[in-house]
């Protein structure tokens, strides 16, 4: 019983796409710190990302099981055969419940509703726009939109401004093309669009470059 268990939490981590959501629950963690979070505020916050993180790559890769299975994604628990894909619903069902009120709890109802409707964004990206060249979009409006839930967790009379958002929204758009880019051939045999698909690897790599310097000079400005 207790390897069974086991091998489905380990098979449920892999299935979130257990480094990304850990980077970001990690770096949210340390700039709600660095706004002041504190004690078990501070774990309210983590929880909500994290509950928000663990529904988005669990939705996706329910979504995209038949495509990977056609790929051969034998690194995938669901079609490596160690996660049923009727064992995630659940866990899906209690991530996406549990945003909600850990959100709303951690930056009121302005923050939180905006980490919500970043979580929404993402589902977005899952179920509609992932396979289209406007993969990008929900990536910059989820990336946008987590600057007012840092701050309303700080305080709730703090509030972004522009150029931090668009800060986020550019990190946001450079972490879609770097994720993607390692799976462009396989996306490609799946007949999966994308907008990394799209413009090919080197384009892709161009772009990510030039955002990022555009990042940089929003970096500097927020500094100076």
């Amino acid at each position: 019983m207790k390897s069974s268990f086991s091998r489905v939490l380990i098979a449920l981590l892999r299935a979130s796409h257990f480094p990304q959501t850990l980077a970001m629950t990690v770096a949210l963690g340390i700039c709600a710190w660095v706004m002041g979070v504190r004690d078990q505020n501070l774990v309210v916050f983590v929880a909500a990302v994290l509950f928000g993180q663990f529904s988005v790559g669990w939705v996706n890769d329910f979504i995209d099981a038949r495509l990977d299975r056609t790929v051969g994604r034998s690194e995938k628990p669901i079609v490596a055969g160690t996660l049923e894909t009727s064992s995630i619903k659940v866990p899906i069902a209690i991530a996406l419940i549990m945003v909600v009120p850990l959100s709303i709890l951690a930056a009121g109802w302005i923050g939180g509703l905006a980490h919500i409707a970043a979580v929404g964004s993402a589902h977005i990206y899952n179920v509609y726009l992932s396979r289209t060249v406007w993969s990008w979009v929900p990536y910059a409006v989820s990336f946008s939109l987590l600057p007012f839930f840092v701050a309303q967790a700080g305080s709730r009379v703090l509030w972004p401004e522009l150029p931090m958002i668009l800060l986020f929204a550019l990190v946001g758009v450079i972490a879609h093309l770097l994720n993607a880019l390692p799976d462009i051939a396989i996306d490609r045999e799946g007949g999966k669009d994308g907008l990394v698909v799209s413009l090919g690897r080197q384009k892709s790599l161009l772009l990510a470059a030039g955002l990022f310097a555009l990042t940089i000079c929003v970096l500097l400005y927020l500094v100076a």
